[in-house]
């Protein structure tokens, strides 16, 4: 009995071993390389010495684009969590309740889900660009000129105008996420909603938004750590400007490393911005997924 737990448990070894090795492979080298680098000084791609904390302190301490990196880093997660979660549920109520049309409505919002992130970069750049963009179009709409008008030029407003891109690319996404869970909510709720007299808004807030939870906590955490990481459409819209007003730390990442090619420093960086999502990936997990759990329970 016991020689042939034995067999049994070396035979799940074996059979997890090619795993473990891919896992070992591309996840735990790549990252003991990354930290490794971090500690030292490098010319290009180069070890030349030892450099400690040195890059650490540097990225708290002493780089103010940094900073601002991760500021405009945080802030666009905070928006864009909010924004993307929000649009979701509203454009979720209001497809639910159609009668017709519902799967042409899918398809329109889901649409810019699936668009690469270079071409939905490309697009919001068009459109926001002066003299025929989409705010001279708004303004002349309204009898206002707004021909010069160029939200990404504009260090006050470049950020949350690509914010603005990104919940439009994210929104349809969580749309179909949270229209398939209204699906599963038993209709017995509504119909003794019903009986109770609660209107439209309460029966959102009282019935389908709690009942959502265990979606909600799902999509704020992938949106999360996909915010803290963007890159992409930060790159193609603006490139971090104007005067580092869009930088991130992924873009300064990239720049650093490629641009100036002071590997060591960008790792240091790297590092330092995968501390911060696994640290509010856990905040996030500890504060929503007890009443998610509750939900689904």
């Amino acid at each position: 009995m016991i020689a042939a737990a034995r067999r049994e448990r070396a035979l799940d070894l074996a059979l997890l071993l090619p795993v473990l090795v891919l896992v070992a492979a591309f996840l735990f080298y790549p990252l003991l390389y990354g930290l490794d680098l971090s500690i030292n000084r490098t010319e290009g791609f180069e070890v030349v010495g030892p450099a400690g904390l040195d890059h650490y302190a540097r990225a708290l301490l002493g780089d103010a684009v940094f900073r601002q990196g991760l500021a405009n880093t945080l802030v666009f997660t905070v928006a864009a969590v909010i924004l993307q979660t929000g649009l979701g549920l509203l454009l979720a109520v209001l497809v639910a309740d159609t009668r017709r049309g519902q799967t042409l409505f899918r398809v329109v919002f889901i649409a810019p889900f699936v668009l690469a992130p270079v071409a939905a970069g490309m697009v919001w750049k068009f459109m926001y660009a002066p003299f025929f963009g989409i705010v001279p179009a708004i303004g002349g709409a309204v009898g206002v000129d707004l021909s010069s008008v160029a939200p990404l030029a504009d260090s006050g407003t470049a950020l949350w105008a690509i914010i603005l891109a990104f919940a439009w690319r994210f929104a349809g996404f969580s749309m179909v996420v949270y229209l398939a869970a209204m699906r599963s909510i038993p209709r017995e709720y509504y119909e003794y909603g019903e009986l109770e007299g609660i209107g439209r808004v309460a029966r959102l807030r009282r019935i389908t938004w709690p009942l959502l939870w265990p979606q909600t906590f799902a999509l704020v955490l992938l949106t999360t750590i996909a915010t803290l990481r963007v890159f992409d459409l930060v790159w193609i819209m603006t490139a971090g400007g104007p005067g580092h007003a869009t930088e991130t730390v992924s873009t300064y990442v990239y720049t650093t490393a490629f641009g100036s090619l002071n590997v060591g420093y960008a790792q240091a960086m790297a590092t330092i911005l995968m501390v911060v999502i696994v640290a509010l990936a856990v905040v996030e997990y500890r504060l929503l997924n007890r009443r998610a759990e509750a939900v689904s329970g």
